[in-house]
């Protein structure tokens, strides 16, 4: 017998139409938060769009036509270019994608790069978005068969749905959460077959258990345990019958895909980088081993679990409690099968993950939150979460609720955590979100301008025009709504004084954390306070001035080393300081600039260090005479791409040496000047 969380069998469950109603919440929820946001593009879902466009507009397999600039995530062979990721992504988007591209086709003469957003947005929605957030409900399903309180299989649904990596790319049309529902999906209906048993279920799961290869290559590692576990669970021979029909569906896809793609229906495009590494060069890593794979190095395992760059427990530490919840699990003798498919289906895509190379582009699978390449694993860890006993409840409702705040805050900046940063959670996502500074990808799938003011992606609220704090509000309410209405259902309130001091913590919680985006309308004062140093204007883009900055802040001094430092802007970037210099005699005066990738210096209007342009030009120096006394002084930088950093150095008169020009030396303009 279990405690709290858990019961022995399913018998608490309440009647059939508040356990739908509970459903309805766990599935709203996660759905409509993923809706309010669009991520603008990525290679990794270009390359998939692509695709779509491919098939149906050229009726043809390989990309030429539409790959261009928006994808690296392609192989050339036999003069074609193709996607290099498994094609099951665009054909599970196929439909939601005819029905938008021409649903919205009126707009598409008039506005063509909203034709293309919102097309993209709606396919996404209705694909990924949807898919995940019925895996949340198969979640509650699961847990509530395992023998879990409604209250824990509802909490357990909305932390996979919002509080891990699942919810950033829940946004995005990506491979690996549309395998990680068909999978878990399968897995589901392997293991409450006895509830219903019937040849069209063992065909649905036989079917999902292919799908999911079909969208993400190694998941073909759990595909085959779901198989041997289909052996154990239909004894039946119609029932195997059944599950092996529909697997073999999705294999003859593949095989078929393969046949027209590259004339053999056992060629996988990632055997393209070893067969023609002249061609494709661009990820060398992939013709090592077999397409990239080797074996686990515990350095790479380090990076794909705990370290901040893209730790799995990092950005997700609800998940740690799931190495505690496999201990409960493992006490259950009842689910036995049930507990070695589940943990063997995450400890073996997280040994997969760390036979990659040291690259993080493969280990870390490209600009990503979290380890994109192990999010089929997620569902099966969130799984074991069932299991732990009723103590463990307030725990896992304070990791739950960071964790989710975490994947929130991904979300909503950007999920394409660059590589420049050591800690993108902190330095990147926390950043951007305090100064509310959300949606800031520039990059769209088919071309066209700025979308939404100065950025291709959008939330809700930014296309609806809120300023950059409030733009996240309205989401805030819907999830204070829904987090009233779904503990209403679970009748988690309590009697009446304990049922208002409940709800105001639970509205000041989701509060808090929405409210953090007003930090830098807050700290603005006291961040133009400064009496010595230069006022510095951040803006996004490469023209300082095209648009209203993002950060208005005084540095003390221009000596930065890192793009956090820097306010973590999206770039491209364009800053520029202004002030008063004061020269401490009259002289000849050097001024030297290391910058990545571009500076320029002008006293008094004069250039000193001339404005290169958009372009790489990392170190620059100037000479100018001055009188001893003030100066107007202006500096600035550019960031195309990538890290970046900042140093002005100066040599006086009468001194042999550069160095940091001092913040004494600098008094910032105000803010309003």
């Amino acid at each position: 017998t279990m405690t709290g969380g858990v019961s022995s069998s399913s018998s608490a469950i309440g009647p059939e139409d508040r356990r739908r109603q509970i459903e309805a919440g766990v599935f709203l929820i996660p759905f409509v938060t993923y809706a309010y946001f669009y991520q603008g593009a990525d290679q990794s879902i270009a390359c998939r769009f692509d695709l779509l466009r491919s098939m149906i507009e050229k009726g043809a397999l390989y990309i030429n036509d539409f790959c261009g600039f928006n994808t690296a995530d392609i192989i050339t062979f036999h003069g074609h270019i193709y996607s290099v990721k498994a094609p099951g992504t665009s054909y599970t988007a196929l439909i939601p994608w005819m029905i938008f591209r021409i649903a919205l086709l009126p707009m598409n003469a008039a506005h063509e790069p909203e034709y293309w957003a919102f097309v993209t947005y709606l396919t996404t929605v209705f694909t990924t978005g949807l898919l995940v957030s019925a895996m949340c409900v198969v979640m509650f399903r699961f847990a509530r068969f395992l023998g879990a309180s409604d209250g824990r299989a509802a909490g357990v649904a909305l932390i996979l749905g919002l509080g891990t990596i699942a919810f950033p790319y829940a946004t995005e049309l990506t491979g690996e959460p549309v395998a990680a529902v068909c999978v878990f999906t399968a897995f589901y209906l392997l293991a409450t077959f006895v509830t219903r048993p019937s040849p069209m279920r063992a065909f649905v799961a036989g079917f999902l258990a292919g799908w999911a290869v079909l969208n993400d290559y190694p998941v073909f590692l759990v595909a085959a345990a779901i198989g041997i576990y289909a052996l154990f669970k239909l004894r039946d021979f119609k029932y195997l019958a059944a599950f092996s029909a529909g697997a073999a569906i999705t294999v003859a896809i593949m095989l078929a895909y393969n046949w027209g793609a590259f004339g053999n229906p056992f060629f996988f495009s990632y055997q393209a980088f070893k067969l023609a590494p002249t061609e494709n060069r661009q990820f060398p890593e992939q013709a090592v081993g077999f397409v990239g794979l080797t074996y686990p190095k515990m350095r790479i395992l380090w990076n794909v679990l705990l370290d901040p760059q893209r730790g799995l427990f990092f950005c997700n530490p609800v998940l740690l409690l799931s190495v505690v919840g496999v201990g409960y699990f493992a006490e259950l003798k009842k689910w036995s099968a049930e507990f070695v498919v589940t943990v063997y289906s995450f400890v073996v895509l997280i040994l997969f993950n760390a036979s990659y190379g040291e690259s993080i582009v493969s280990w870390g699978g490209g600009t990503a939150t979290g380890p994109r390449q192990i999010v089929a694993s997620v569902p099966f860890m969130v799984l074991a979460l069932t299991f732990l006993p009723a103590a463990f409840n307030w725990l896992m409702g304070a990791i739950g609720a960071l964790s989710a705040a975490i994947m929130l805050m991904a979300t909503a900046t950007n999920p394409h955590f660059p590589y420049e940063y050591d800690n993108p959670v902190r330095d990147f996502a926390l950043q951007q979100f305090m100064r509310g500074d959300f949606a800031t990808n520039r990059d769209a799938f088919f071309g066209g301008g700025m979308i939404v003011r100065d950025s291709v992606a959008f939330n809700l609220g930014k296309l609806l025009g809120l300023p950059g704090p409030f733009q996240l509000w309205p989401l805030a309410g819907f999830w204070i709504f829904g987090a009233y209405d779904l503990s209403d259902t679970l009748r988690l309130w309590g009697d009446r004084p304990s049922r208002r001091h409940k709800q105001a913590a639970v509205t000041v919680a989701i509060a808090l954390v929405f409210l953090l985006s007003m930090n830098q309308r807050v700290m603005q004062p006291f961040l133009n306070s400064g009496h010595h140093g230069l006022l510095g204007r951040y803006y996004v883009g490469d023209d300082c001035g095209a648009s209203a900055p993002h950060i208005v802040r005084v540095d003390r001094q221009l000596n930065f080393d890192t793009i956090a430092e820097m306010g973590a802007m999206p770039f491209p970037s364009c800053d520029i300081w202004r002030g008063q210099l004061l020269a401490p005699k009259t002289g000849d005066y050097q001024f030297t600039i290391d910058v990545d990738d571009s500076g320029w210096v002008t006293v008094d209007g004069t250039p000193v260090i001339h404005d290169p342009g958009p372009v790489t030009k990392v170190h620059d120096s100037g000479t100018i005479h001055l009188t001893e006394g003030p100066h107007r002084i202006e500096v600035g930088e550019r960031n195309t791409g990538g890290g970046s950093y900042l140093h002005l150095y100066w040599k006086i008169p009468g001194s042999g040496d550069l160095e940091i020009v001092p913040s004494n030396a600098l008094i910032p303009d105000r803010a309003g000047s």
